[in-house]
């Protein structure tokens, strides 16, 4: 009896101790376990830690650089081609100035040089009529071509009429003084009948002719602004004497008169046919009546 109430006692007892010492151990357990987590925690950590400085030093850091050298190798690249496409359209458009330059020059040399072609025909022309015995050599060889047939187009004659006789002058000494009170219109008008006038009588007496030739015998200075050619025209060895009275108008030696035979006169001979429109200062009618001259004869 005594025996089995110790017993419970002792029971008792050692369930109170291990109730007072189940928390204790309970804590320590706690206390021990916490720090194993937390041990494994940084050693998790420096593990971690070393594995990525590991990773950086090795795969990453490898990477990284290698990708920013490219984005940086791209960048100098973008630039160097930038730098490349701006000297290359620099140079382009540089040799495009020059090109224009060049043939902006080459054009101004052409037209200098057609301007200097043309200005020396024109002084060429000018020689040839400086001299009085050229414009007479050029009148022969125009009438020559009539009589052989080259040069019956009225048009061809009167380009040699206009680069040879002073129209206007032989009109001035045919009219006399009642050509200063004439219109300019009229003045013209008269001047360009008179010319075909002159062409038309041309055609008519050369284009009947063959075998024509002119020999010039010499030329005469009877002034500063005039001089006298004498020539002679020969028709199957028959020479008949044209002498040309020729003065300086424009830098060139125009024909003004022609007397054949040495005695008669060209604008004499004018002036005794037109004297009734002259005298009746009937100047329209005279420019009708040329022009029904000039119609009946062929061109």
């Amino acid at each position: 009896m005594n025996f089995k109430k110790k017993k419970n006692s002792a029971n008792k007892v050692f369930n109170i101790i291990g109730l007072i010492l189940l928390p204790i151990s309970v804590v320590i357990l706690l206390e021990s376990s916490l720090n194993f987590v937390s041990d494994s925690e940084n050693d998790y950590e420096k593990s971690s830690s070393t594995n990525q400085l590991q990773s950086k030093n090795n795969l990453p850091e490898e990477k990284e650089p290698v990708d920013f050298k490219k984005k940086e190798d791209l960048v100098f690249s973008n630039k160097d081609l930038e730098v490349q496409n701006s000297n290359a359209k620099d140079a382009f458009n540089k040799k495009i100035k020059n090109d224009d330059n060049i043939e902006k020059r080459d054009i101004k040399k052409e037209k200098n040089k057609l301007s200097l072609n043309l200005n020396t025909k024109k002084t060429d022309s000018f020689k040839d009529f400086q001299d009085p015995m050229m414009t007479v050599n050029f009148l022969h060889e125009g009438l020559k071509k009539i009589s052989s047939n080259n040069n019956s187009d009225l048009k061809n004659v009167l380009k040699v009429i206009n680069r040879t006789y002073d129209a206007e002058k032989m009109l001035k000494m045919i009219i006399g003084a009642g050509w200063k009170t004439q219109e300019n219109e009229k003045k013209k008008e008269l001047i360009m009948v008179f010319k075909k006038y002159i062409s038309k009588n041309y055609l008519k007496r050369f284009s009947k002719i063959n075998d024509v030739s002119f020999s010039n015998e010499k030329k005469e200075k009877i002034s500063s602004d005039f001089f006298l050619v004498r020539s002679n025209l020969i028709i199957k060895q028959e020479k008949i004497s044209i002498d040309y009275l020729l003065h300086l108008k424009d830098n060139t030696w125009k024909i003004f008169d022609v007397l054949l035979d040495g005695s008669v006169s060209e604008v004499a001979t004018k002036k005794s046919e037109f004297r009734i429109y002259i005298k009746e200062k009937k100047i329209d009618e005279l420019i009708e009546a040329l022009k029904k001259f000039n119609n009946q004869i062929p061109s």
